[in-house]
C-alpha cells in the first residue's frame, strides 16, 4: 500500500513540479531577452546593424556610448520650453553619455540589474551563453538588418535537477526528490508538452518573441 501511495503521488507531483520549473525557467529567459532586445535596439542605432554576438552586445552596454540631442540650460518652471528657447534660456547640443542610460531611457519598464548577467541561460550557471543569428533582408529599395536568439528546450532545463536539489540540501529533501523528482528533466511525456522560446526572425522584420 505504501508503494502504491508513493507511485499515485508522482503520478500527480512529478508533472506539476515540471510545470513549475518550466515556468519559471521561462520567465527568466524572458526577462533577459527582453533586456536584449532593448540593448539591441540602441546598439542598432549606433552601427546600423545588430550585434551578432553577445558577448559584443555586453560590451556596448557596460561600455559603449552614444550620442543624444539634449536640452542645456534652465528656465523657470512658469515657462515654456519654448519660449524658453525663444529667449536663448536653453540651447540643443549633442551629447554623448553612457549606452546603458540610453537603453534604460527607452524602456522604464527594464531595471538596471537585469542587464548584469543577461548574456547567460538562466540557471545554467554561467555555462551557456545565448547565441545571437543574424542577417538582413533586402530589396531594390531597401537593406534592413535582422535577428533571431532561440532557447531551447534543452537550455530552458539545464541543470533542472541540480536546481530542484542543490548540493547543500539536507538528506531528507535529497531522499524525498530523490524518490518524487529524480530525472525529471528526462520526461519526454512532459517534454512534449512544452515548447523552446525565441525571439526576433531572420525571415521578417519582427523582433517580437514567441511568449507575444
Amino acid at each position: 500500500m505504501v508503494i502504491l501511495a508513493i507511485f499515485a503521488a508522482r503520478s500527480i507531483m512529478r508533472p506539476e513540479k515540471f510545470k513549475t520549473v518550466y515556468q519559471l525557467r521561462k520567465e527568466a529567459n524572458v526577462q533577459n531577452l527582453l533586456a536584449i532586445r532593448s540593448a539591441q535596439a540602441v546598439y542598432k542605432n549606433v552601427h546600423k546593424v545588430y550585434a551578432d554576438d553577445i558577448d559584443k552586445l555586453v560590451d556596448f552596454v557596460n561600455n559603449g556610448t552614444v550620442m543624444i540631442e539634449k536640452n542645456v540650460g534652465n528656465f523657470p518652471d512658469t515657462m515654456s520650453e519654448a519660449e524658453a528657447f525663444k529667449l536663448g534660456l536653453i540651447h540643443k547640443e549633442i551629447v554623448e553619455v553612457p549606452a546603458m542610460e540610453k537603453i534604460l531611457d527607452i524602456d522604464h519598464k527594464i531595471p538596471k540589474e537585469n542587464f548584469k548577467n543577461f548574456q547567460y541561460v538562466p540557471f545554467s550557471n554561467k555555462e551557456k551563453k545565448y547565441e545571437i543569428q543574424t542577417d538582413s533582408l533586402s530589396s531594390k529599395t531597401y537593406t534592413i538588418p535582422v535577428y533571431r536568439i532561440d532557447v531551447s528546450l534543452d537550455d530552458l532545463l539545464y541543470n533542472m535537477d541540480k536546481s530542484i536539489t542543490p548540493d547543500n540540501a539536507g538528506p531528507l529533501t535529497k531522499l524525498w526528490n530523490k524518490i518524487f523528482y529524480n530525472n525529471l528533466a528526462e520526461e519526454n511525456q512532459y517534454r512534449s508538452q512544452y515548447e523552446a522560446i525565441y525571439m526576433g526572425s531572420l525571415t521578417e522584420a519582427s523582433t517580437a518573441g514567441s511568449w507575444e
